[in-house]
């Protein structure tokens, strides 16, 4: 970068160039900088980074730090800039069928507060708009929230590239009860965006976790909800209607019926979460559920594999506590029906990936329209 950082010939027009290029450079580290190591990072002359730091801090982007005491060294301290992350928050939720998981972060997307509530069910949208304001309410309450700038929401339903929920087999009272648009209706100053739960929990495994670096690979969403996203080329496939890696209806899959046959195997008494955590310590009875929800669904895997040829299946999901025994058991049944074996291997990101995803659109957004920064 240098002072002809941009083919824009007004000086302002300049100006707004190089404060973005500076901002962004801001936000890249948590430290506090000088001018002058500004200036060297950048490739901009001390007025222009100084000009720049003034209209940044104007527009309360960035801010100045306390300055650096170094031991037996008189003289007058350099100022210190850094950005300012907590000059708005953005929101991630997943909402799905049997729980919440809400992210209030700041604008490095560091967690500023966390809800979770589990449900039995939430196919009503009486319900599930009640427990959203809830959850909602208890987030941007917190102290420090700050101004919020964006929300996003992880929905297990088919999004189209316009953010519009184009169709949901798990939960289509939500769509009949009108639940995208109150939602909406909760933020009336912040753009509130919506998109499909797997894509956003790979979106988030691409930025912290098993996807890192990965050019094709395919993330599994297994439990009472089943779904799966990709990596084509190292970019997210979505589809011409946002449908792509949509295929738990094909009968073909055994996707369909795996969710209520799951279920159906769950001891009386017992609820699903007690089976994946007893699974993970080495129960057998519920270890052999773990492995027969890896059978119904092998066939599905097996034929996305084979479409997709990923270097890397990431597992999430409710069955992430057993996620060492579903893990083992799906590349048992899988590997057979593969002329080249595949890496199965449980989500690093955790049961958190779909509200980080969605705090990652979050983000996004609000670097593009707010801080201009594309």
């Amino acid at each position: 970068m240098n002072e002809t950082l941009s083919t824009m010939s007004t000086p302002g027009a300049l100006r707004l160039v190089n404060s973005r290029a500076i901002l962004d450079e801001l936000f890249r580290s948590d430290a506090s900088v000088t001018v002058t190591e500004l200036g060297r990072t950048v490739g901009l002359s001390r007025p222009t980074v100084e000009a720049s730091l003034a209209d940044l801090v104007a527009e309360g982007w960035a801010r100045e730090a306390d300055a650096i005491v170094t031991p037996n060294k008189a003289g007058r301290r350099a100022k210190r800039f850094r950005a300012d992350a907590g000059a708005g928050s953005v929101l991630g939720v997943d909402l799905g069928l049997h729980g919440i998981v809400g992210l209030l972060a700041d604008l490095r997307g560091n967690e500023i507060a966390r809800v979770e509530e589990v449900y039995p069910d939430l196919a009503s949208a009486d319900q599930a708009w009640a427990s959203v304001q809830d959850v909602v309410q208890r987030l941007t309450s917190t102290p420090g929230a700050g101004r919020l700038l964006a929300a996003t929401f992880g929905v297990p339903a088919v999004v189209d590239r316009d953010g519009a929920i184009d169709y949901t087999i798990a939960v289509p009272q939500w769509v009949e009860g009108r639940m995208p648009g109150r939602i909406q209706d909760l933020f009336p100053t912040a753009p509130t965006f919506f998109d499909n739960d797997a894509k956003l929990a790979a979106t988030a495994e691409t930025m912290w976790g098993r996807f890192t670096g990965a050019r094709d690979a395919l993330y599994l969403v297994m439990g009472r909800q089943i779904g799966a996203a990709y990596l084509v080329d190292g970019t997210l496939a979505r589809g011409a209607r946002g449908a792509a890696g949509e295929v738990g209806g094909l009968a073909s899959t055994g996707w369909p019926g795996a969710p209520a046959r799951l279920e159906a195997r769950i001891p009386s008494g017992a609820d699903l979460e007690s089976v994946m955590e007893s699974a993970g310590h080495g129960d057998p009875a519920a270890a052999e559920i773990v492995r027969a929800l890896a059978a119904d669904v092998a066939t599905g895997v097996a034929q996305l594999v084979a479409t997709i040829d990923p270097e890397v299946v990431v597992v999430g999901g409710e069955v992430l506590p057993a996620a060492a025994v579903f893990c083992a058991a799906l590349a048992e049944a899988v590997g057979p029906q593969l002329r080249h074996p595949v890496e199965i291997v449980p989500s690093t990101v955790g049961r958190d990936a779909v509200a980080r995803g969605a705090l990652a659109r979050s983000l996004t957004h609000v670097r593009a329209s707010h801080m201009g920064l594309g």
